[in-house]
């Protein structure tokens, strides 16, 4: 009741392809360093948040 579904489809300049491909790349790489455990630096980040935010 609050929203409506609309039928809608986003298409991609043909211009801009190849960067949004090179983003979505770095992104990726960035998600699985920072998502997925390969470096634990987001958690690093959060417990120095949380012991500054008792203080």
């Amino acid at each position: 009741a609050m929203a409506r579904v609309r039928e809608e489809t986003f298409k991609p300049i043909p211009a801009n392809v190849a960067v949004y491909d090179k983003l979505y790349a770095e992104y990726n790489q960035l998600h699985d360093y920072f998502g997925r455990g390969a470096n634990d630096v987001m958690k690093r980040l959060k417990a120095i948040k949380e012991q500054a935010s008792a203080h």
